[in-house]
């Protein structure tokens, strides 16, 4: 590298890349100055973020990618000229929205066994592949031994909220003193104290699908999520899903008459003996029915059923720790719910079998002989069926002779903007198209504006920070 770059690089570095020191701001939380949390510097809507495997970060915007010739190119409004670092030093890459005209979302999701989720509309399927119709990248040829589910009609509901987002749209109740009591940092809230944190949620649907993912470093996760309340202090009117080690209970509580548990205590074994530290929370409430089912990484747990009537207007929600603080909340997302409840699949049938689910949840095991139009043809030991795909919630492939994409070092992750992702191996990024290819579909092209996150290093081990008590 020529001298005049690289002391270009030295002074945009110094002045951009994030340290701990650089990168923490303190913020009154409703302009009340004894209550504080320290937050990452807020990227603006029009700038992309680099950031490197040492967990430096650069804000500015990506320019291209060429796996052969000057690796990842970066622009910064401080620097003359646009930078090139080398890829194998890059983590990844947040993207600012860019101008596309995006087409009409696909209703269907394809799971790969690598992981991977395509969103489209199916087109068809025979023994060799399936045509997956989508906006993104047009008609894309699956090789069948690829996939490991489908999901013919996953409708999206719409979406109310999706965060954490800014610390300033989060309150810690009044009375705590003086005290820094939670800190937001890459996307995710972290408890320092046992307080609780909340925020309104303008829009709170009466049937809504709330998620969150919740890690934890001791052995047992402690912690409660209040929802539909009216204020973030007790007392209050709401409800709390309470997480005591493996017990699990959802109480009711009330100005008037106090607490209250529904249905008893549930045992989730999971979260025994210190094996599980991380969880997805799913829990999908309806007031019409007076009902809330509890999903734990896609599968359910609970249901309960209120005994008297849900008669609490309260849009709130909020978080707290029971623990010393040893809570991490992050990819927080709140929708309209249409009443279905999807489960993952568990434990496969005999790998010979493959397994359609029906929209009333009856299961079908046999074999999958082809999508042709609207109609899934599929054959058990029994008879012959011709399904319609309307009716089909999910289609689980056998395992008995199922493929899995090989690993490159060159693979990079690519998650789309609204939902799903692909790992592809890198070609080349430019004119705002990423370029690559991969054994489960092969060549594509997909355009910038339809993603919001590249991962770059992907097979690496990312070295954890050990000054950095929230590297969890």
């Amino acid at each position: 590298m020529k001298q005049a770059t690289w002391m270009a690089v030295v002074g945009v570095l110094g002045l951009c890349l994030t340290s701990r020191a650089m990168a923490q701001r303190v913020i009154a939380i409703n302009d009340r100055p004894a209550i504080q949390m320290v937050a990452d510097k807020a990227t603006t809507e029009t700038d992309d973020v680099l950031e490197f495997l040492n967990k430096d970060k650069l804000h500015g915007t990506l320019l291209g990618v060429s796996t052969e010739e000057y690796g990842l190119k970066w622009k910064h409004v401080r620097a003359d000229k646009p930078i090139d670092f080398a890829l194998t030093s890059a983590a990844r890459a947040t993207l600012a929205a860019r101008k596309i005209t995006p087409g009409t979302p696909g209703k269907a999701a394809v799971y790969l066994t690598n992981g991977d989720m395509l969103p489209g509309n199916i087109v068809s399927l025979d023994a060799d592949k399936l045509v997956l119709d989508t906006w993104y990248a047009g008609k894309i040829d699956i090789r069948r031994l690829m996939i490991a589910s489908i999901l013919p009609n996953l409708a999206v509901p719409a979406l109310i909220y999706q965060g954490p987002g800014e610390p300033a749209d989060w309150t810690v109740p009044r009375g705590y003193g003086d005290q820094t009591m939670w800190r937001f940092k890459n996307g995710a809230m972290y408890a320092l104290q046992s307080y609780p944190l909340g925020r309104d949620i303008p829009g709170m649907p009466d049937a809504a699908d709330i998620r969150f993912d919740a890690a934890w470093r001791s052995a047992y996760p402690q912690f409660s999520f209040m929802f539909f309340t009216d204020n973030f202090q007790e007392p209050a009117n709401g409800y709390i899903l309470q997480i005591s080690g493996s017990s699990i209970s959802l109480q009711r509580i009330s100005r008037s008459s106090g607490s209250r548990s529904l249905d008893g205590n549930v045992n989730y074994e999971a979260f025994q003996n210190g094996v599980c530290r991380n969880a997805t929370f799913n829990l999908l409430v309806d007031k019409s029915l007076k009902t809330f089912t509890l999903l734990i990484n896609g599968k359910r747990v609970s249901q309960w059923t209120e005994p008297t009537d849900l008669t609490f207007k309260g849009t709130g929600l909020s978080f707290r720790s029971n623990n010393n603080g040893d809570l991490k909340i992050s990819n927080i997302s709140i929708r309209a719910w249409d009443g279905k409840t999807v489960e993952t699949v568990g434990a496969r049938l005999p790998p010979k079998d493959d397994m359609v689910r029906l929209a009333n949840n009856d299961k079908i095991s046999g074999r999958l002989k082809a999508i042709i139009g609207d109609t899934v043809k599929f054959e058990t030991s029994y008879a012959a069926l011709d399904i319609p795909l309307a009716q089909v919630a999910e289609i689980s492939t056998s395992g008995e002779k199922s493929e899995r994409a090989r690993r490159n070092k060159e693979d990079v992750r690519a998650y789309f903007s609204d939902k799903g992702l692909v790992t592809l191996q890198l070609d080349r990024i430019d004119k705002d198209e990423i370029k690559g290819q991969s054994e489960n579909y092969g060549k594509i092209t997909l355009p910038l504006g339809a993603l919001r996150l590249l991962e770059f290093n992907i097979y690496e081990e990312k070295p954890a920070d050990e000054t950095d008590a929230f590297a969890f």
